[in-house]
């Protein structure tokens, strides 16, 4: 009898623990196999990931391998083509090869967690640096460095100023953490420039409401927070919007204009843009779940973390999106799906918070247990590493990122730049003769225009091979699966050696978003030849 196959869809806190407590169960029910696919080979440890920006911890410190944390799992770092619930089938997007694969399943554990959405807000996407994954932290750290490098040799006031002002949105979690680092790092690193003033530093919250965390903690708390914030020379602006950017301001909702050239946004957020597109029941753009984690109307779909909806088993509340709650929630999952496949009854999720735990910087937390035991200052910043050192996934990890902590109090911390951000947003490619450059039913991630040479469009037809069309220089190909998000309907090979210019899926989908005539353009020009 052939095992049962589950799929987990992202590695998030749900989904890495998911996997890891299906894992312990496969001991005790062994016919089943589990598959995770996670678009990176290392689960992120995300309470710590503000201390990246700040060099408490290494880059690598808040990482973890999943080959490490899941060995008995199935790895696949690979974007996700499509989702057929129809099927039961995940398709991934090729990475070396032209083929995309194929996967079978006969559970699905969605974990795709939410993504910075910027949708509503004109040039955030654009000019504001997110605050969401490791990536994001290392281009916050590069850039803090980079401008302070660049004010230090600067002669004129105004771009100085600039320079000096450093702007984030939002005063959530990750908002208030991510300022205090910032805060401490830019005034620590500032020290090593003789002709800086610190009093020319300037580092700006903006909140929409009037306290910080207001929706994690107390009341009094948000008021030490901002308090311990303020003295520390943040500057909190409550009751107001981050609404816009441009490559030298914040505009806020009130109409206010801050000149700076680092704007960091940890607002808004929205679940992953793949669930958008599932035939399955949503509320406020997450995934509907029943009290087991399993999705409304599917008895082959669960849903877990950020993405999902879930109430409690008692009460009328959903499960915060929050880190304590997925891990707790991972486990029930677990144990609900191989209850699932043995026709046991499934358990109900119930959890009820032990408290909430926030770093305001250089030696200084909050902390709220139980909803009455509130703790401030050195002593609830030695609770919040204590207590997250604890969790931390591996023993490895522990060791590493102790040593970086005792480092740090020990040796001034270094400023290096570390440029890893070398990606394009138009790829120069070159094929040869005879060369694919993609295949038909491969997944579309490209639109190309030809530089110079020739390139043929072909169909496969009953065993031949059928010639569409030549395309020379300046004719672009490949917008039909773009435009309409599915799979190559054609081949694409190259005549001569050949030089392309690809543009990628997304900067692709921003050209002909945001200018109506460019793709009414492209669409009758792909009506007309109707190739790929």
């Amino acid at each position: 009898m052939a095992k049962k196959q589950i799929i987990i869809l992202g590695a998030g806190f749900g989904g890495t623990y998911a996997a890891m407590h299906l894992e312990k169960l496969q001991k005790h029910y062994a016919e089943f196999e589990i598959t995770l696919i996670n678009r990176e080979n290392y689960f992120v440890y995300q309470p710590m990931l503000a201390e990246v920006v700040g060099g408490a911890v290494g880059l690598l410190d808040t990482v973890s391998p999943l080959r490490r944390l899941i060995p008995k799992s199935q790895l696949y770092v690979r974007e996700i083509g499509g989702i057929d619930l129809n099927n039961k089938q995940i398709t991934l997007c090729p990475r070396f090869s032209h083929s995309p694969l194929v996967l079978n399943y006969d559970h699905l554990i969605i974990a795709l967690g939410n993504v910075t959405d910027f949708r509503s807000s004109a040039g955030l996407h654009e000019h504001a640096l997110p605050f969401k994954n490791l990536a994001d932290a290392i281009r916050i750290r590069n850039h803090v460095i980079e401008v302070v490098e660049a004010a230090s040799n600067e002669k004129n006031p105004d771009e100085r100023k600039k320079m000096l002002t450093f702007v984030v949105g939002g005063g959530g979690f990750s908002g208030t953490e991510v300022v205090a680092e910032v805060n401490d790092f830019v005034r620590r690193i500032a020290k090593e420039y003789p002709t800086i003033d610190p009093n020319e530093i300037r580092v700006v919250l903006i909140h929409s409401k009037d306290l910080l965390m207001n929706r994690e903690l107390s009341p009094s708390l948000g008021r030490y927070s901002a308090k311990i914030l303020a003295k520390r020379g943040v500057e909190l602006r409550f009751g107001l919007h981050l609404q816009s950017a441009t490559p030298q301001e914040a505009l806020l909702d009130n109409g206010e204009r801050i000149p700076s050239y680092t704007i960091i946004s940890t607002v808004p957020s929205s679940p992953n843009p793949l669930i958008e597109s599932l035939d399955l029941p949503l509320e406020k753009g997450k995934i509907k779940t029943d009290s087991a984690m399993q999705v409304i109307g599917r008895d082959d779909v669960w849903a877990i973390g950020d993405c999902a909806s879930i109430p409690l088993a008692k009460g009328d509340k959903l499960c915060p999106p929050t880190a304590q709650f997925a891990i707790r929630e991972a486990k029930v999952l677990a144990k609900n799906i191989v209850n699932s496949m043995q026709n046991k009854p499934k358990k109900n999720f119930y959890y009820k918070a032990i408290g909430m735990l926030g770093a305001l910087g250089h030696r200084r937390a909050v902390a709220e247990f139980f909803g009455k035991l509130k703790i401030s200052g050195f002593f609830a910043w030695l609770m919040w590493r204590s207590i997250y050192w604890m969790k931390l996934p591996g023993f490895d990890r522990k060791i590493k990122t102790l040593f970086s902590w005792i480092i740090d109090m020990i040796i001034p911390i270094e400023s290096v730049q570390l440029k890893v951000d070398l990606s394009q947003g138009i790829a120069h490619l070159h094929f040869e003769s005879g060369e694919v450059i993609f295949y038909e039913g491969d997944v579309g991630e490209y639109l190309y225009i030809i530089v110079h040479g020739q390139v043929e469009i072909c169909k496969e037809a009953d065993g031949k091979t059928k010639t569409i069309a030549n395309l020379g220089k300046g004719e672009f190909f490949g917008e039909k699966s773009l435009l309409n998000q599915r799979k190559r309907s054609a081949t694409a090979r190259c005549l001569e050696s050949t030089d392309l210019l690809a543009i990628r899926k997304n900067d692709f989908g921003v050209l002909v978003a945001n200018f109506e005539e460019l793709r009414n353009k492209v669409e009758k020009i792909d009506a007309d030849r109707n190739v790929e």
